[in-house]
C-alpha cells in the first residue's frame, strides 16, 4: 500500500475521468449498430463506448497493462500483463444478467463456507485490488488512515455493484470463456487468421501463435533479428493480417541489441515490414503503430508525429491522411469509416521526445472518427482527467450497448452455457 515515496498509493485515482463527444456520435452508432472498445494500461482499463442513441455510456473493466485487443462476430480477445484472456458473446445470458445476482449463501450451486473461509476470500479478494483492510494495517500518520478507509469503502461499493443488475439498454453480453498464460512478452497487437490468435511478440521481437503447452510459439522474425531473447531489440509492436496471415508489421527501429531503439537520441528509425516478402518497405519513420490491410491498402500511424498514413504497396505510394494533436496509435474500420486512437505526450524513458511535443501546445487522449472517402473529420471522442494513454481501438458489430463479465466477476460462479445434450 505504500510506494516509493512513501506516501499511501490511491489504487482508484485512476478512475477520475470525463469524456466529451461530437453531438453526432451516439446517432453514429446507434445508427451502425456498433460500439467501440479500446484499452489504456496506464489506466489499467478495457473501455466500452456505448450508445442509446441519444448520449454515450463509456464502462471500463480493470485488467492488469491491457493492450491489443482482437474482436469476431461472437468474441473478444484480449492481451494483458501475462495473458490473453478470450470473452464469448453469449447473448443468451441477456436476460439473467439484467436481474439482481443471489448472494453465494443462497446460491445452490455454491458451496457453503465458514466464516474463516469468508474472511480468506475477503483478503484474497482485496488483494486482487492492491489493498488491505484498514483493520489489518496500522497506518502511519492519521491522514493515511483516513485516506485508507476512503479506499475501502470505494472498494466495497464497488463489489456491491456487481450484483446489482446490469443496465436495461445491454443488448449483447461476452463473458470469459478462457486464458492462455504467455508470461510477460510485452505483447502488443494480436488478431485471429487462419492459424488461429497471432501476436506481437514485442520482448522476443517475434510475431507468434499460441498453443496450451508453451508460453508462445515463435513464427517470424525480422531479417535484421539474430536470436529470440526476451531484449525487446526493435520494439515490434504492430501486426496486419493480410488474408489471414501476417502482412506487415511495424519496428522503431532495425536494431539488433537489447533496448537500443530506446536510446538513439535525436533520430528516428521505425520501419514497416512486408512480412510475406521478408523485406522493409518503408524506413525512417516515427514511432510507427498500429497497421491495418484495409481495402488492399496498408493504414498505419506515424504516431510521433501524429500522422494517419497509407501505403499503397501495389504503387509504392505513401500519402498521410490527416494529421491530429496527439499519439496516434489504434485503429480500426468500418465502412467508409476510419477509428484512430490519440494519447497524450508523455513523459517517457525513450530518449528522443516525439515531435509532436514541439508541434502542439497541447496533445490530445480520445479516438478521432475520419471518413476515408474524403478524408474529413466525422467526429471525435476527447478524455481528460487520467485517462491519457490508448493503445488499441476495435468495432464489436451487432451491438450498441455492449457489456462484459471479466475473470473476477461474481457472476462467473452460475451463469453457464453450454450445448444441449
Amino acid at each position: 500500500m505504500i510506494d516509493e515515496t512513501g506516501k499511501l498509493k490511491d489504487h482508484y485515482k485512476e478512475m477520475d475521468y470525463a469524456a466529451e463527444y461530437s453531438a453526432n456520435l451516439p446517432v453514429i452508432l446507434k445508427h451502425l449498430n456498433v460500439s467501440l472498445a479500446f484499452t489504456s494500461y496506464q489506466a489499467g482499463r478495457l473501455m466500452l463506448v456505448r450508445s442509446d442513441g441519444h448520449k454515450l455510456d463509456i464502462n471500463f473493466k480493470r485488467f492488469s497493462r491491457p493492450m491489443g485487443i482482437a474482436v469476431t462476430e461472437d468474441s473478444l480477445t484480449l492481451g494483458i500483463f501475462t495473458q490473453i484472456l478470450r470473452f464469448q458473446r453469449e447473448d443468451g445470458l441477456l436476460e439473467k444478467i439484467k436481474l439482481p445476482l443471489e448472494r453465494i449463501e443462497d446460491d445452490i450451486t455454491a458451496p457453503k463456507v465458514n466464516s474463516d473461509n469468508d474472511n480468506e476470500g475477503l483478503n484474497e479478494s482485496l488483494e486482487q485490488y492492491g489493498l488491505v483492510a484498514p483493520s489489518s494495517v496500522l497506518a502511519e500518520s492519521e491522514e493515511d488512515q483516513e485516506r485508507l478507509e476512503r479506499q475501502f469503502k470505494r472498494w466495497q461499493e464497488y463489489q456491491e455493484s456487481l450484483f446489482q443488475p446490469a443496465d436495461p439498454r445491454v443488448d449483447a453480453c461476452f463473458i470469459t470463456r478462457s486464458s492462455h498464460y504467455s508470461g510477460m512478452i510485452n505483447i502488443h497487437d494480436i488478431d485471429w487468421g487462419d492459424d488461429g490468435l497471432w501476436a506481437v511478440n514485442s520482448s522476443f521481437s517475434c510475431l507468434c501463435t499460441l498453443e496450451p503447452d508453451s508460453s508462445f510459439i515463435p513464427r517470424w522474425k525480422p531479417p535484421f533479428i539474430s536470436a529470440l531473447v526476451p531484449e525487446d531489440r526493435c520494439h515490434l509492436n504492430g501486426m496486419a493480417l493480410k488474408n489471414g496471415q501476417p502482412g506487415y508489421v511495424t519496428t522503431f527501429s532495425k536494431d539488433d541489441q537489447p533496448t537500443n531503439w530506446r536510446k538513439s537520441a535525436g533520430k528516428f528509425e521505425g520501419t514497416l515490414i512486408d512480412v510475406q516478402g521478408n523485406q522493409i518497405l518503408l524506413e525512417n519513420l516515427s514511432m510507427p503503430h498500429s497497421p491495418r490491410w484495409y481495402r488492399e491498402k496498408v493504414y498505419f500511424c506515424n504516431s510521433g508525429l501524429g500522422a494517419i498514413c497509407c501505403y499503397d504497396p501495389a504503387t509504392g505510394v505513401l500519402d498521410t491522411i490527416a494529421q491530429v494533436p496527439g499519439f496516434t496509435r489504434g485503429v480500426a474500420f468500418y465502412g467508409p469509416l476510419m477509428f484512430v486512437g490519440l494519447s497524450k505526450i508523455r513523459t517517457s524513458d525513450v530518449t528522443s521526445p516525439a515531435p509532436l511535443r514541439e508541434m502542439y501546445q497541447k496533445t490530445y487522449s480520445g479516438i478521432w472518427i475520419f471518413n476515408l472517402e474524403d478524408h474529413s473529420q466525422v467526429g471525435q471522442i476527447r478524455f481528460s482527467g487520467n485517462v491519457d494513454q490508448i493503445y488499441d481501438v476495435a468495432i464489436l458489430p451487432g451491438c450498441s450497448f455492449p457489456e462484459l463479465i471479466e475473470p473476477s466477476h461474481p457472476r462467473m460462479r452460475n451463469h453457464f452455457c453450454f450445448p444441449q445434450l
